[in-house]
Protein backbone atom coordinates (compact mmCIF):
# COMPACT_ATOMS: atom_id res chain seq x y z
CA UNK A 1 0.00 0.00 0.00
CA UNK A 2 2.39 2.38 1.23
CA UNK A 3 6.62 2.56 1.19
CA UNK A 4 8.19 5.26 3.90
CA UNK A 5 11.70 6.20 3.86
CA UNK A 6 10.88 7.81 6.95
CA UNK A 7 7.91 7.12 9.42
CA UNK A 8 6.07 10.00 11.55
CA UNK A 9 4.42 8.93 15.14
CA UNK A 10 1.27 7.88 14.92
CA UNK A 11 -1.45 8.31 18.33
CA UNK A 12 -2.19 4.92 19.50
CA UNK A 13 -5.89 4.01 20.01
CA UNK A 14 -7.22 4.07 23.53
CA UNK A 15 -8.71 0.92 24.88
CA UNK A 16 -10.44 0.42 28.44
CA UNK A 17 -9.02 -1.45 31.89
CA UNK A 18 -11.21 -3.65 30.94
CA UNK A 19 -10.51 -4.32 27.56
CA UNK A 20 -6.56 -4.54 28.29
CA UNK A 21 -7.45 -6.60 31.29
CA UNK A 22 -9.23 -9.02 28.63
CA UNK A 23 -6.38 -8.87 26.09
CA UNK A 24 -4.16 -9.71 28.68
CA UNK A 25 -5.60 -13.21 29.31
CA UNK A 26 -4.45 -14.17 26.12
CA UNK A 27 -2.29 -17.53 26.61
CA UNK A 28 -2.55 -18.61 22.98
CA UNK A 29 -1.43 -16.68 20.00
CA UNK A 30 -2.68 -17.54 16.44
CA UNK A 31 -0.52 -17.87 13.75
CA UNK A 32 -1.31 -15.43 12.48
CA UNK A 33 -1.70 -13.15 15.26
CA UNK A 34 0.28 -10.31 16.60
CA UNK A 35 0.74 -7.73 18.71
CA UNK A 36 2.12 -5.22 21.36
CA UNK A 37 4.98 -3.00 22.80
CA UNK A 38 8.48 -4.01 23.60
CA UNK A 39 9.92 -4.05 26.61
CA UNK A 40 13.11 -2.28 24.62
CA UNK A 41 11.44 -1.04 21.87
CA UNK A 42 11.19 2.70 20.62
CA UNK A 43 7.59 4.18 21.62
CA UNK A 44 5.09 3.87 18.82
CA UNK A 45 6.62 6.75 16.91
CA UNK A 46 8.44 4.30 15.43
CA UNK A 47 11.03 7.18 13.51
CA UNK A 48 12.63 7.26 17.06
CA UNK A 49 16.01 5.67 17.72
CA UNK A 50 16.42 2.12 18.61
CA UNK A 51 17.13 1.17 22.12
CA UNK A 52 20.96 0.44 22.86
CA UNK A 53 22.40 -2.74 23.60
CA UNK A 54 23.43 -3.46 27.40
CA UNK A 55 23.75 -6.47 30.09
CA UNK A 56 19.93 -6.07 30.10
CA UNK A 57 18.28 -9.48 29.43
CA UNK A 58 21.64 -11.54 29.85
CA UNK A 59 21.10 -14.38 32.16
CA UNK A 60 24.03 -15.16 34.45
CA UNK A 61 23.17 -19.18 34.41
CA UNK A 62 21.86 -19.06 37.67
CA UNK A 63 18.05 -20.24 38.76
CA UNK A 64 15.19 -21.78 36.96
CA UNK A 65 12.77 -19.38 34.72
CA UNK A 66 10.10 -19.80 32.13
CA UNK A 67 11.28 -21.21 29.42
CA UNK A 68 13.23 -24.15 30.89
CA UNK A 69 15.63 -25.08 33.74
CA UNK A 70 19.16 -23.81 33.39
CA UNK A 71 21.84 -26.55 32.16
CA UNK A 72 25.18 -26.76 33.25
CA UNK A 73 27.52 -24.06 31.68
CA UNK A 74 29.83 -24.53 29.63
CA UNK A 75 33.29 -24.63 29.86
CA UNK A 76 34.56 -23.16 26.63
CA UNK A 77 33.44 -19.64 24.88
CA UNK A 78 30.79 -19.75 21.80
CA UNK A 79 32.32 -19.48 18.67
CA UNK A 80 30.88 -17.20 16.73
CA UNK A 81 32.83 -17.97 13.49
CA UNK A 82 31.87 -21.40 13.62
CA UNK A 83 30.15 -22.37 10.14
CA UNK A 84 26.68 -22.08 10.24
CA UNK A 85 24.93 -25.47 9.71
CA UNK A 86 20.78 -24.31 9.61
CA UNK A 87 19.75 -20.79 9.45
CA UNK A 88 15.66 -18.76 9.68
CA UNK A 89 12.78 -20.09 9.33
CA UNK A 90 13.54 -21.34 5.44
CA UNK A 91 16.79 -22.53 5.04
CA UNK A 92 17.50 -19.55 2.70
CA UNK A 93 16.64 -15.83 1.82
CA UNK A 94 14.74 -16.92 -1.17
CA UNK A 95 12.41 -19.88 1.18
CA UNK A 96 13.58 -22.81 -0.58
CA UNK A 97 13.49 -24.97 2.73
CA UNK A 98 15.94 -26.71 1.42
CA UNK A 99 19.09 -27.28 3.44
CA UNK A 100 22.61 -29.10 2.54
CA UNK A 101 23.52 -32.05 4.41
CA UNK A 102 24.43 -35.81 5.00
CA UNK A 103 21.01 -37.58 5.15
CA UNK A 104 20.30 -39.37 2.60
CA UNK A 105 17.57 -42.00 1.59
CA UNK A 106 20.14 -44.34 2.47
CA UNK A 107 21.08 -43.39 5.89
CA UNK A 108 18.53 -41.84 7.06
CA UNK A 109 16.63 -44.48 9.20
CA UNK A 110 19.96 -44.32 11.09
CA UNK A 111 18.51 -41.28 12.96
CA UNK A 112 18.48 -41.72 16.72
CA UNK A 113 17.76 -38.88 19.76
CA UNK A 114 20.59 -37.68 20.64
CA UNK A 115 19.76 -35.09 23.18
CA UNK A 116 16.43 -33.47 24.13
CA UNK A 117 16.64 -29.67 25.38
CA UNK A 118 13.16 -29.38 27.48
CA UNK A 119 12.16 -25.95 28.82
CA UNK A 120 10.15 -26.27 31.87
CA UNK A 121 7.58 -23.57 32.15
CA UNK A 122 6.23 -23.51 28.95
CA UNK A 123 3.53 -25.50 26.88
CA UNK A 124 4.74 -25.23 23.22
CA UNK A 125 8.40 -25.06 21.71
CA UNK A 126 8.01 -22.14 18.89
CA UNK A 127 10.65 -21.32 16.38
CA UNK A 128 13.57 -22.76 14.35
CA UNK A 129 16.70 -22.47 16.36
CA UNK A 130 19.74 -21.35 14.44
CA UNK A 131 22.65 -24.19 14.08
CA UNK A 132 26.37 -23.79 14.09
CA UNK A 133 28.88 -26.82 14.34
CA UNK A 134 29.33 -26.01 17.73
CA UNK A 135 26.50 -24.06 18.76
CA UNK A 136 22.16 -24.45 18.53
CA UNK A 137 20.51 -20.94 19.16
CA UNK A 138 17.02 -21.75 20.17
CA UNK A 139 14.12 -19.94 22.16
CA UNK A 140 12.49 -21.45 24.92
CA UNK A 141 9.80 -19.16 26.25
CA UNK A 142 11.02 -16.07 27.17
CA UNK A 143 14.02 -17.03 26.57
CA UNK A 144 17.04 -16.81 23.84
CA UNK A 145 19.49 -19.73 24.52
CA UNK A 146 22.79 -20.57 22.89
CA UNK A 147 23.47 -24.24 24.06
CA UNK A 148 26.50 -26.75 23.00
CA UNK A 149 25.22 -28.53 19.67
CA UNK A 150 27.03 -32.16 20.80
CA UNK A 151 26.52 -32.05 24.97
CA UNK A 152 23.59 -29.79 25.65
CA UNK A 153 25.47 -27.37 27.62
CA UNK A 154 24.36 -23.38 28.22
CA UNK A 155 26.51 -21.06 26.91
CA UNK A 156 24.51 -17.88 27.89
CA UNK A 157 20.36 -17.31 28.30
CA UNK A 158 18.93 -14.18 27.07
CA UNK A 159 15.12 -13.10 28.37
CA UNK A 160 13.41 -11.25 26.42
CA UNK A 161 11.82 -8.34 28.74
CA UNK A 162 8.18 -8.34 29.46
CA UNK A 163 6.04 -4.75 28.16
CA UNK A 164 6.36 -2.52 31.05
CA UNK A 165 2.75 -0.67 29.17
CA UNK A 166 0.72 -3.93 29.53
CA UNK A 167 1.94 -5.72 32.50
CA UNK A 168 -0.61 -8.15 32.30
CA UNK A 169 0.30 -9.76 29.61
CA UNK A 170 3.61 -11.67 29.60
CA UNK A 171 6.24 -11.68 26.87
CA UNK A 172 7.73 -14.95 24.75
CA UNK A 173 9.96 -14.89 22.20
CA UNK A 174 7.66 -15.33 19.09
CA UNK A 175 9.18 -15.09 16.03
CA UNK A 176 9.16 -18.32 13.85
CA UNK A 177 13.12 -18.57 13.79
CA UNK A 178 16.19 -17.38 15.29
CA UNK A 179 18.26 -15.61 12.80
CA UNK A 180 21.78 -15.93 12.66
CA UNK A 181 23.59 -12.93 11.23
CA UNK A 182 27.39 -13.56 10.41
CA UNK A 183 30.15 -10.95 11.49
CA UNK A 184 31.03 -7.93 8.93
CA UNK A 185 33.03 -4.70 9.37
CA UNK A 186 30.14 -3.35 11.09
CA UNK A 187 29.03 -5.29 13.23
CA UNK A 188 29.95 -8.97 15.46
CA UNK A 189 27.64 -11.92 14.88
CA UNK A 190 24.43 -11.32 16.06
CA UNK A 191 21.47 -13.38 16.99
CA UNK A 192 17.98 -11.45 15.56
CA UNK A 193 14.18 -12.72 17.01
CA UNK A 194 11.38 -10.85 17.33
CA UNK A 195 8.65 -10.90 20.31
CA UNK A 196 4.88 -11.14 21.55
CA UNK A 197 4.76 -7.78 21.80
CA UNK A 198 6.07 -6.85 18.45
CA UNK A 199 10.21 -5.61 19.43
CA UNK A 200 13.15 -6.83 17.27
CA UNK A 201 16.32 -7.84 19.41
CA UNK A 202 19.75 -8.27 18.10
CA UNK A 203 22.08 -10.07 20.61
CA UNK A 204 25.78 -10.50 20.59
CA UNK A 205 26.08 -14.19 19.02
CA UNK A 206 28.73 -14.69 21.68
CA UNK A 207 27.63 -14.27 24.68
CA UNK A 208 23.90 -12.74 24.30
CA UNK A 209 24.71 -9.20 25.45
CA UNK A 210 21.74 -6.90 23.81
CA UNK A 211 23.29 -5.53 21.05
CA UNK A 212 19.84 -3.28 20.24
CA UNK A 213 15.91 -3.97 20.45
CA UNK A 214 13.53 -1.86 18.56
CA UNK A 215 9.46 -1.89 18.25
CA UNK A 216 8.85 -2.41 15.11
CA UNK A 217 5.09 -2.09 14.76
CA UNK A 218 2.87 1.17 15.34
CA UNK A 219 -0.02 -0.60 17.64
CA UNK A 220 1.41 -1.30 20.84
CA UNK A 221 -1.25 -3.10 21.95
CA UNK A 222 -1.80 -5.90 18.35
CA UNK A 223 1.73 -5.73 16.69
CA UNK A 224 3.51 -8.42 16.84
CA UNK A 225 6.43 -10.65 15.15
CA UNK A 226 5.06 -14.02 14.16
CA UNK A 227 7.46 -14.91 10.52
CA UNK A 228 11.18 -14.65 11.01
CA UNK A 229 13.22 -11.96 9.53
CA UNK A 230 15.61 -12.25 6.49
CA UNK A 231 18.73 -10.91 6.13
CA UNK A 232 20.86 -9.00 2.80
CA UNK A 233 23.46 -7.28 2.93
CA UNK A 234 23.08 -5.20 5.76
CA UNK A 235 19.30 -4.45 5.89
CA UNK A 236 17.25 -6.64 8.21
CA UNK A 237 13.55 -7.36 6.63
CA UNK A 238 11.20 -7.60 9.41
CA UNK A 239 7.36 -8.87 8.84
CA UNK A 240 4.60 -7.29 11.28
CA UNK A 241 1.14 -9.00 12.31
CA UNK A 242 -1.57 -7.92 14.58
CA UNK A 243 -3.33 -10.04 17.35
CA UNK A 244 -6.40 -7.95 17.03
CA UNK A 245 -7.52 -11.07 14.49
CA UNK A 246 -7.86 -12.85 17.95
CA UNK A 247 -8.25 -10.65 20.53
CA UNK A 248 -10.99 -8.82 18.77
CA UNK A 249 -13.94 -11.18 20.70
CA UNK A 250 -12.45 -9.70 23.73
CA UNK A 251 -11.96 -6.04 23.42
CA UNK A 252 -15.70 -5.29 24.27
CA UNK A 253 -15.72 -1.56 24.54
CA UNK A 254 -13.95 -0.70 20.97
CA UNK A 255 -15.27 -1.73 17.67
CA UNK A 256 -12.96 -3.93 15.07
CA UNK A 257 -10.59 -3.28 14.01
CA UNK A 258 -7.69 -1.10 13.52
CA UNK A 259 -4.27 -2.53 13.09
CA UNK A 260 -2.51 -3.72 9.86
CA UNK A 261 0.46 -5.26 8.60
CA UNK A 262 3.54 -3.53 8.10
CA UNK A 263 7.10 -4.57 6.45
CA UNK A 264 10.03 -2.91 8.24
CA UNK A 265 13.87 -2.58 6.68
CA UNK A 266 16.26 -2.07 9.48
CA UNK A 267 20.01 -1.54 9.48
CA UNK A 268 21.41 -5.24 10.53
CA UNK A 269 23.99 -3.06 12.79
CA UNK A 270 22.19 -0.12 14.39
CA UNK A 271 18.10 -1.58 13.62
CA UNK A 272 17.68 1.97 11.91
CA UNK A 273 14.82 1.97 10.17
CA UNK A 274 15.71 1.97 6.10
CA UNK A 275 12.01 2.04 5.07
CA UNK A 276 8.84 1.05 6.04
CA UNK A 277 5.90 -0.47 3.79
CA UNK A 278 2.15 -0.46 5.38
CA UNK A 279 -0.43 -3.05 3.80
CA UNK A 280 -3.07 -0.51 4.24
CA UNK A 281 -4.37 2.96 4.69
CA UNK A 282 -4.75 3.57 8.12
CA UNK A 283 -8.18 2.46 9.83
CA UNK A 284 -11.18 4.90 10.14
CA UNK A 285 -14.67 4.50 11.75
CA UNK A 286 -17.04 3.62 8.67
CA UNK A 287 -20.89 5.42 10.12
CA UNK A 288 -22.58 2.31 8.23
CA UNK A 289 -20.81 -0.81 9.76
CA UNK A 290 -19.96 0.75 13.13
CA UNK A 291 -16.01 -0.84 12.48
CA UNK A 292 -12.83 0.73 11.64
CA UNK A 293 -11.21 -0.22 8.22
CA UNK A 294 -9.03 -0.96 6.13
CA UNK A 295 -7.62 -3.30 8.52
CA UNK A 296 -5.45 -6.63 8.57
CA UNK A 297 -3.60 -7.89 5.82
CA UNK A 298 -0.77 -8.69 8.43
CA UNK A 299 2.57 -10.25 7.58
CA UNK A 300 2.80 -13.47 9.57
CA UNK A 301 4.84 -15.51 7.10
CA UNK A 302 8.37 -14.95 6.45
CA UNK A 303 9.68 -12.63 3.44
CA UNK A 304 11.46 -13.86 0.38
CA UNK A 305 14.64 -12.21 -0.71
CA UNK A 306 14.71 -12.12 -4.61
CA UNK A 307 18.08 -10.74 -4.91
CA UNK A 308 18.60 -11.19 -8.45
CA UNK A 309 15.21 -9.58 -8.97
CA UNK A 310 16.00 -6.94 -6.07
CA UNK A 311 12.96 -7.00 -4.34
CA UNK A 312 11.35 -8.50 -1.48
CA UNK A 313 8.54 -10.91 -1.75
CA UNK A 314 6.05 -11.29 1.00
CA UNK A 315 2.21 -12.76 1.36
CA UNK A 316 -0.15 -11.18 3.62
CA UNK A 317 -3.58 -12.38 5.56
CA UNK A 318 -7.00 -11.69 5.49
CA UNK A 319 -8.70 -8.37 6.04
CA UNK A 320 -10.32 -7.83 9.65
CA UNK A 321 -13.15 -5.72 9.12
CA UNK A 322 -14.56 -3.98 6.05
CA UNK A 323 -14.56 -2.74 3.13
CA UNK A 324 -11.49 -5.18 2.08
CA UNK A 325 -8.81 -4.21 0.21
CA UNK A 326 -6.54 -5.49 -2.53
CA UNK A 327 -3.58 -6.34 -0.62
CA UNK A 328 -4.89 -9.23 1.61
CA UNK A 329 -4.53 -12.61 0.75
CA UNK A 330 -1.95 -11.20 -1.34
CA UNK A 331 1.49 -11.99 -2.38
CA UNK A 332 3.34 -8.58 -2.94
CA UNK A 333 6.46 -7.52 -4.37
CA UNK A 334 8.27 -4.43 -2.74
CA UNK A 335 11.80 -3.03 -3.96
CA UNK A 336 14.22 -4.25 -2.19
CA UNK A 337 16.06 -0.82 -1.70
CA UNK A 338 12.81 1.20 -0.92
CA UNK A 339 9.81 -0.46 0.00
CA UNK A 340 7.74 0.52 -2.87
CA UNK A 341 5.48 -2.07 -4.19
CA UNK A 342 6.47 -3.31 -7.90
CA UNK A 343 3.56 -5.98 -8.50
CA UNK A 344 0.57 -7.84 -6.14
CA UNK A 345 -1.41 -11.06 -6.76
CA UNK A 346 -4.40 -11.22 -4.60
CA UNK A 347 -5.92 -15.34 -4.14
CA UNK A 348 -8.68 -14.56 -2.83
CA UNK A 349 -11.48 -11.52 -2.86
CA UNK A 350 -13.61 -9.97 -0.43
CA UNK A 351 -12.02 -12.05 2.57
CA UNK A 352 -12.72 -9.65 5.74
CA UNK A 353 -12.38 -12.24 8.98
CA UNK A 354 -11.81 -12.35 12.76
CA UNK A 355 -12.00 -14.56 15.66
CA UNK A 356 -15.66 -13.07 16.24
CA UNK A 357 -16.94 -14.52 13.62
CA UNK A 358 -16.53 -17.68 15.41
CA UNK A 359 -19.36 -15.76 18.01
CA UNK A 360 -22.90 -15.41 17.82
CA UNK A 361 -24.17 -12.51 17.08
CA UNK A 362 -25.34 -11.49 20.05
CA UNK A 363 -21.68 -12.03 21.59
CA UNK A 364 -20.13 -10.07 19.38
CA UNK A 365 -21.29 -7.69 16.67
CA UNK A 366 -17.16 -7.60 15.33
CA UNK A 367 -17.89 -9.91 12.59
CA UNK A 368 -18.28 -8.01 9.45
CA UNK A 369 -20.99 -9.24 6.63
CA UNK A 370 -20.53 -11.26 4.37
CA UNK A 371 -17.84 -13.23 6.74
CA UNK A 372 -14.89 -14.36 5.14
CA UNK A 373 -13.14 -16.91 4.86
CA UNK A 374 -9.77 -16.56 6.68
CA UNK A 375 -7.39 -17.60 3.98
CA UNK A 376 -3.91 -16.38 4.70
CA UNK A 377 -1.11 -16.29 3.02
CA UNK A 378 1.05 -17.71 5.56
CA UNK A 379 3.68 -20.35 4.33
CA UNK A 380 6.38 -18.06 3.04
CA UNK A 381 6.94 -17.22 -0.51
CA UNK A 382 9.70 -19.36 -2.15
CA UNK A 383 11.49 -17.79 -5.24
CA UNK A 384 12.66 -20.19 -7.92
CA UNK A 385 15.61 -18.22 -10.49
CA UNK A 386 16.69 -20.99 -12.92
CA UNK A 387 17.57 -21.47 -16.43
CA UNK A 388 14.07 -23.76 -16.83
CA UNK A 389 12.36 -20.77 -16.06
CA UNK A 390 11.81 -18.51 -12.79
CA UNK A 391 8.87 -18.07 -10.47
CA UNK A 392 7.47 -17.13 -7.34
CA UNK A 393 5.61 -20.16 -5.72
CA UNK A 394 3.21 -19.62 -3.26
CA UNK A 395 0.80 -21.44 -1.12
CA UNK A 396 -2.68 -20.60 0.28
CA UNK A 397 -4.88 -22.04 2.99
CA UNK A 398 -7.25 -22.10 0.40
CA UNK A 399 -5.75 -25.02 -0.28
CA UNK A 400 -4.16 -23.51 -3.77
CA UNK A 401 -0.37 -23.78 -5.00
CA UNK A 402 0.24 -20.60 -7.28
CA UNK A 403 3.20 -20.11 -9.42
CA UNK A 404 3.76 -16.75 -10.63
CA UNK A 405 6.09 -14.59 -12.81
CA UNK A 406 8.81 -13.22 -10.46
CA UNK A 407 8.52 -10.00 -12.58
CA UNK A 408 4.97 -9.07 -12.90
CA UNK A 409 3.27 -11.18 -10.43
CA UNK A 410 1.07 -13.00 -13.19
CA UNK A 411 -0.27 -16.66 -12.87
CA UNK A 412 2.10 -19.38 -14.55
CA UNK A 413 0.29 -22.30 -12.88
CA UNK A 414 -2.14 -22.97 -10.20
CA UNK A 415 -3.26 -26.04 -8.70
CA UNK A 416 -5.71 -26.83 -6.33
CA UNK A 417 -4.98 -30.19 -3.92
CA UNK A 418 -7.07 -28.56 -0.78
CA UNK A 419 -10.34 -27.75 0.26
CA UNK A 420 -8.95 -25.03 2.62
CA UNK A 421 -9.71 -23.54 6.60
CA UNK A 422 -9.15 -21.95 9.18
CA UNK A 423 -5.57 -23.51 9.53
CA UNK A 424 -5.13 -24.41 6.19
CA UNK A 425 -5.21 -25.92 3.06
CA UNK A 426 -1.49 -25.09 3.06
CA UNK A 427 -0.82 -23.51 6.53
CA UNK A 428 2.99 -23.03 7.54
CA UNK A 429 5.36 -24.00 4.74
CA UNK A 430 6.48 -25.43 1.26
CA UNK A 431 9.56 -26.41 0.31
CA UNK A 432 11.24 -27.01 -3.15
CA UNK A 433 14.74 -28.67 -4.98
CA UNK A 434 15.19 -28.78 -8.49
CA UNK A 435 12.42 -30.41 -9.47
CA UNK A 436 9.31 -30.44 -7.45
CA UNK A 437 7.51 -28.35 -4.63
CA UNK A 438 6.50 -30.47 -2.33
CA UNK A 439 3.57 -28.99 0.19
CA UNK A 440 1.24 -30.30 3.08
CA UNK A 441 -2.75 -29.62 3.19
CA UNK A 442 -4.02 -29.93 6.30
CA UNK A 443 -7.48 -28.92 5.40
CA UNK A 444 -8.54 -28.25 9.20
CA UNK A 445 -10.03 -25.72 11.15
CA UNK A 446 -10.75 -24.77 15.09
CA UNK A 447 -13.14 -22.25 16.77
CA UNK A 448 -10.49 -19.71 17.61
CA UNK A 449 -12.88 -17.70 19.72
CA UNK A 450 -12.70 -20.53 21.93
CA UNK A 451 -10.49 -22.93 23.20
CA UNK A 452 -8.18 -21.71 20.64
CA UNK A 453 -7.85 -18.47 21.96
CA UNK A 454 -8.27 -18.47 25.16
CA UNK A 455 -6.38 -21.57 25.96
CA UNK A 456 -9.39 -23.62 26.98
CA UNK A 457 -10.96 -20.89 29.40
CA UNK A 458 -14.13 -20.47 27.18
CA UNK A 459 -14.40 -23.86 25.81
CA UNK A 460 -12.12 -26.72 24.85
CA UNK A 461 -11.96 -26.37 21.69
CA UNK A 462 -10.04 -28.54 19.32
CA UNK A 463 -8.60 -28.87 15.89
CA UNK A 464 -10.97 -31.15 13.72
CA UNK A 465 -10.79 -31.84 9.75
CA UNK A 466 -12.85 -30.00 7.25
CA UNK A 467 -15.88 -31.71 5.23
CA UNK A 468 -14.31 -33.34 2.27
CA UNK A 469 -10.85 -32.31 3.25
CA UNK A 470 -7.92 -34.04 1.56
CA UNK A 471 -5.19 -33.70 4.19
CA UNK A 472 -1.65 -35.03 3.27
CA UNK A 473 1.59 -34.35 1.86
CA UNK A 474 1.85 -33.99 -2.50
CA UNK A 475 4.96 -33.17 -5.06
CA UNK A 476 4.20 -30.81 -7.72
CA UNK A 477 6.02 -30.95 -10.66
CA UNK A 478 7.81 -27.19 -10.54
CA UNK A 479 7.31 -26.70 -13.86
CA UNK A 480 3.79 -27.65 -14.64
CA UNK A 481 2.05 -28.12 -10.75
CA UNK A 482 1.28 -31.61 -12.02
CA UNK A 483 0.63 -33.99 -9.26
CA UNK A 484 3.42 -36.56 -8.93
CA UNK A 485 2.48 -38.14 -6.15
CA UNK A 486 0.54 -37.94 -2.77
CA UNK A 487 0.74 -39.17 0.40
CA UNK A 488 -2.07 -39.38 3.18
CA UNK A 489 -0.42 -40.81 6.39
CA UNK A 490 -2.82 -41.71 9.02
CA UNK A 491 -2.65 -42.69 12.79
CA UNK A 492 -4.06 -44.85 15.09
CA UNK A 493 -6.08 -42.87 18.42
CA UNK A 494 -7.67 -45.47 21.43
CA UNK A 495 -8.22 -48.48 18.41
CA UNK A 496 -9.77 -45.96 15.79
CA UNK A 497 -7.41 -44.62 12.57
CA UNK A 498 -7.50 -40.84 11.57
CA UNK A 499 -6.35 -38.57 9.29
CA UNK A 500 -2.99 -37.34 10.15
CA UNK A 501 -2.71 -33.18 9.67
CA UNK A 502 -0.39 -31.50 8.18
CA UNK A 503 -0.10 -27.97 9.34
CA UNK A 504 3.56 -28.12 9.74
CA UNK A 505 6.42 -26.54 7.79
CA UNK A 506 7.77 -29.14 5.27
CA UNK A 507 11.82 -29.70 4.97
CA UNK A 508 13.64 -31.18 2.24
CA UNK A 509 17.57 -32.26 2.06
CA UNK A 510 19.03 -34.63 -0.92
CA UNK A 511 16.42 -37.51 -1.62
CA UNK A 512 14.72 -36.62 1.64
CA UNK A 513 11.31 -35.21 2.70
CA UNK A 514 10.75 -34.27 6.23
CA UNK A 515 7.14 -34.18 7.78
CA UNK A 516 5.28 -33.33 10.87
CA UNK A 517 1.85 -34.09 11.83
CA UNK A 518 -0.33 -32.64 14.63
CA UNK A 519 -0.62 -36.44 16.32
CA UNK A 520 2.94 -35.92 17.26
CA UNK A 521 4.96 -38.05 14.25
CA UNK A 522 7.93 -37.00 12.52
CA UNK A 523 8.15 -38.49 9.27
CA UNK A 524 11.16 -39.00 6.38
CA UNK A 525 9.79 -39.53 3.13
CA UNK A 526 11.44 -40.65 -0.36
CA UNK A 527 11.22 -37.09 -2.30
CA UNK A 528 11.16 -39.42 -5.92
CA UNK A 529 7.99 -41.00 -4.64
CA UNK A 530 6.86 -40.20 -1.27
CA UNK A 531 7.32 -43.80 0.37
CA UNK A 532 8.67 -43.54 4.44
CA UNK A 533 11.95 -44.22 5.35
CA UNK A 534 11.63 -43.17 8.93
CA UNK A 535 9.27 -41.96 11.26
CA UNK A 536 9.19 -40.91 14.96
CA UNK A 537 6.57 -39.94 17.80
CA UNK A 538 7.77 -37.60 19.25
CA UNK A 539 4.58 -37.13 21.85
CA UNK A 540 5.97 -39.00 24.80
CA UNK A 541 7.73 -38.10 28.46
CA UNK A 542 11.21 -37.19 28.04
CA UNK A 543 14.05 -37.12 30.22
CA UNK A 544 15.96 -33.72 28.96
CA UNK A 545 19.44 -32.87 28.84
CA UNK A 546 20.43 -32.44 32.75
CA UNK A 547 17.76 -34.30 33.68
CA UNK A 548 15.04 -32.62 33.44
CA UNK A 549 11.90 -34.11 32.22
CA UNK A 550 9.58 -32.74 29.77
CA UNK A 551 6.79 -33.89 27.43
CA UNK A 552 6.77 -34.02 23.76
CA UNK A 553 3.55 -33.04 22.08
CA UNK A 554 1.67 -32.01 18.67
CA UNK A 555 4.40 -30.90 15.58
CA UNK A 556 3.13 -27.88 14.26
CA UNK A 557 4.80 -24.08 12.71
CA UNK A 558 8.84 -24.95 11.61
CA UNK A 559 8.67 -28.54 11.06
CA UNK A 560 12.04 -30.19 10.97
CA UNK A 561 15.54 -28.50 10.77
CA UNK A 562 18.09 -29.88 8.77
CA UNK A 563 21.89 -29.64 10.25
CA UNK A 564 24.53 -31.73 9.35
CA UNK A 565 23.84 -35.20 10.40
CA UNK A 566 21.28 -33.64 12.68
CA UNK A 567 17.40 -33.04 12.58
CA UNK A 568 15.66 -30.71 14.99
CA UNK A 569 12.42 -31.29 15.70
CA UNK A 570 9.99 -29.24 17.98
CA UNK A 571 7.30 -31.19 19.84
CA UNK A 572 4.86 -29.27 21.65
CA UNK A 573 1.75 -27.03 20.36
CA UNK A 574 -1.14 -25.53 22.37
CA UNK A 575 -1.75 -22.35 20.33
CA UNK A 576 -4.98 -24.18 19.10
CA UNK A 577 -7.39 -25.85 20.97
CA UNK A 578 -7.08 -28.93 23.20
CA UNK A 579 -5.80 -32.60 22.84
CA UNK A 580 -8.21 -34.65 21.01
CA UNK A 581 -7.65 -37.77 18.25
CA UNK A 582 -6.36 -35.65 15.44
CA UNK A 583 -3.53 -33.44 17.99
CA UNK A 584 -1.44 -34.43 20.51
CA UNK A 585 -1.28 -31.03 21.86
CA UNK A 586 0.70 -28.99 24.21
CA UNK A 587 4.62 -29.99 24.84
CA UNK A 588 8.02 -28.44 25.69
CA UNK A 589 10.80 -30.50 24.01
CA UNK A 590 13.61 -29.92 21.30
CA UNK A 591 14.54 -33.40 19.70
CA UNK A 592 17.86 -33.06 18.44
CA UNK A 593 18.31 -36.28 16.18
CA UNK A 594 21.86 -37.89 14.81
CA UNK A 595 23.04 -39.83 12.09
CA UNK A 596 25.77 -42.29 13.85
CA UNK A 597 29.47 -41.22 13.39
CA UNK A 598 30.61 -42.28 10.45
Amino acid sequence: MRAHREETGRAPHTRSPMAVALIGALLGLAACGGGGAGGHGAAPDDGGEPSPGGSDGTDDLGGVGAGGDHLAACDRPVDAASPVLANGFAADAANTRRYPSRIDADNVSGLEPALIHVASGVTERRGAAAVTEQTVYLAAGRDVVAMDRMTGCEYWRYRVPDPVAHPGMPNAVRSSAVLHVPATSAHAAMVVVGDAHGTVHALEAADGSLVWSRFAGTDPEHHIITGAPQAHDGTLIVPVSSREVLSTPTELLRPCCTSHGIVRALDVATGAVEWTYHTTADAVRNTASGQFAPSGATVWGTPAIDAAGSQVIIGTGQNLSHPTTETSDAIIALDLDTGERRWLFQATTNDAWNAACFSAPSLSRDCGTPAGYDFDFGAPPIVVRRAAGDRVLAGSKNGVVYALDPDSGGVLWQRRIGVGGALGGIHWGMAVDDERIYAAVADATVDKSGGGLLGGLLAPAGITPVPNGRPGIYALDIDSGAVIWERHPRHTRDGTSYDSIHSAALTVTNDVLFAGSLDGVVRALRTSDGETLWSFDTARPVDGVGGVTGQGGEIDSVGAVVAGGDVLVNSGYDTFGSPNAYQAGPGNALFVFRLPEE
